[in-house]
């Protein structure tokens, strides 16, 4: 029989497992690849942001500073801690990014500013026609827009008062920090569309920069501006845009044709081979040329194992078939005979006594046939027990002297098949004249050998074929031995005959 090749396959559960990581991993990574795209371009808005508003920050202060002092009170403006006076102070400033899209809620549009009772300082009325300049001309270039500030977080170029104080960006830089947040523009109000984050246009991003004079916060610089969309990033990195597509499309196809190959091509095969089993072609069985899985391998395994038992028990089944037929012909044979000379009448008593006697033995050798057959079908049907002593398995056959060695020999059989075994031996032993029966144990295989008549060696390779028997003439059925063979192969056993002098011969090698 064909056996299919051992070597390593993936298992079912693991490829389902890729598949459906495959599957799963295709949305969470096109919404994570959006995420942090459209976050970096976030980022690098803040970042621009930021840069404009120290340039802004730092002209309101010059202009803040060089109004004359002889009609100025004290600097206004909230006074700035040690740890705050000490980062403003230095050289070089670096700020990282404040603002993260996959963490950070998208707050409502911006509000608008309340009006106030309070009033701009003389010194915030007399630079905010410079500052206003400023932003016009700069915002034509940096498409920002940009709000200057007083310390109260009144509009310096609002047509009447009204303060920024409220909205939270605003409050933290008038306290010395740089407030930064995501807002809804207010033609997409507060929905939230995969559209407008994919692309990025959605909303403004917004960063409120304290304006420093005299360790003083003075005001502040308010500036937004919407962040690009994908599309002009994408517009930019076209190659890696091609790059990461065709990458997607090539590992949709890598797991189609996983799944072809290791699934759907060998479970074809297999109903192929199973069509061919239920319609008979038992040993025109291969393994296929590939299995893809381990689960489909041992799956074809036992498409074959189940294919060569079928014929196997097939050919058996023919076999027995034949020879029971021949072995029961004779004997049926010989009492319809005996039956018919009965029928007659014309006979004496001797010789009605003598077609009796032939009657019974005829019956009695087709019962013997019948009840081996039997227990043969029985033996290859049967289940194998665990192992047991070989002293509890030897029989009482009278005129034949049986010796063990060693005595507490353990073998690999159960008692019930063990006695069996060794009767069937023990009596074909005694059909052939010996007196003596010798059974050795070494570990790995049994010996038997007697001192009977032994085999001819055209015999020998027969010994075990069922319904071969030497002494026929004597009522054997040929039967006993393939009995045993039955029982053996529910062990993995091998009864061979081997040739020697002086009796017979046998080796049960278990393996």
């Amino acid at each position: 029989m064909n056996q299919i090749t051992r070597k390593w396959r993936p298992s079912m559960p693991l490829v389902v497992s890729i598949v459906c990581a495959s599957l799963l991993a295709v949305p969470v990574l096109t919404t994570l690849a959006l995420q942090i795209g459209t976050n970096r371009l976030v980022n690098e808005t803040e970042a621009s942001l930021i840069k404009q508003a120290a340039i802004y920050a730092g002209a309101y202060a010059v202009a803040f500073e060089a109004v004359p002092p002889e009609a100025e009170g004290p600097i206004p403006g909230y006074y700035l801690p040690p740890p705050k006076r000490i980062f403003w102070s230095a050289t070089s400033r670096t700020f990282r990014p404040l603002l993260n899209l996959r963490q950070d809620v998208v707050e409502p549009v911006r509000p608008d500013p309340v009006p106030t009772t309070e009033q701009l300082d003389p010194r915030y009325l007399r630079i905010a026609p410079g500052l206003g300049a400023l932003a016009d001309n700069a915002s034509r270039t940096t498409l920002s827009t940009v709000v200057f500030l007083d310390h109260q977080g009144i509009d310096l170029l609002a047509g009447e008062a009204a303060s920024f104080a409220a909205v939270p960006e605003v409050q933290q830089a008038l306290q010395g920090d740089v407030g930064a947040a995501l807002r809804w523009r207010s033609d997409a109000g507060s929905r939230i569309r995969l559209a407008a984050l994919g692309g990025g246009t959605g909303f403004r991003v917004m960063v409120a920069y304290p304006v420093i004079s005299h360790n003083r916060v003075i005001g502040a610089v308010y500036l937004s501006r919407t962040a690009p969309g994908l599309s002009e990033y994408f517009a930019g990195e076209r190659i890696a845009v091609i790059v990461l597509v065709a990458v997607t499309l090539l590992s949709a196809a890598v797991v189609g044709t996983l799944l072809v190959r290791t699934m759907l091509r060998p479970i074809r095969a297999l109903r192929d081979q199973s069509r061919m089993v239920a319609n008979g072609g038992h040993s025109e069985l291969a393994p296929l040329s590939h299995y893809g899985m381990r689960e489909i391998a041992e799956l074809g395994e036992a498409v074959i194992i189940m294919a060569g038992t079928l014929s196997r028990r097939s050919k058996e089944i023919s076999i027995y078939t034949n020879h029971v037929t021949h072995e029961l012909k004779s004997p049926v044979t010989s009492i319809m005979g005996a039956a018919e000379l009965l029928e007659d009448g014309d006979l004496s008593d001797a010789a009605q006594h003598s077609l009796i006697g032939s009657i019974k033995t005829q019956g009695q050798r087709m019962d013997l046939l019948l009840h081996q057959l039997r227990d043969m079908t029985r033996s290859r049907e049967g289940m194998r027990g665990e192992a047991g002593p070989a002293r509890a398995m030897l029989p009482e056959i009278a005129g034949l002297d049986i010796s063990l060695a060693p005595l507490d020999a353990i073998l690999p059989l159960s008692v019930a098949h063990g006695q069996t075994i060794l009767a069937h031996m023990a009596q074909n032993a005694r059909h052939h004249g010996a007196t003596r029966l010798n059974l050795d144990w070494d570990g790995r295989t049994f010996r038997l050998s007697d001192n009977g008549e032994g085999f001819a060696d055209i015999d020998l390779g027969r010994l075990a074929e069922p319904f071969f028997t030497t002494r026929r003439e004597d009522g054997g059925t040929g039967l006993g031995l393939a009995i045993v063979v039955a029982i053996l192969d529910l062990y993995g056993a091998r009864l061979t005959s081997v040739t020697a002098p002086g009796g017979a011969v046998f080796e049960i090698a278990f393996g």
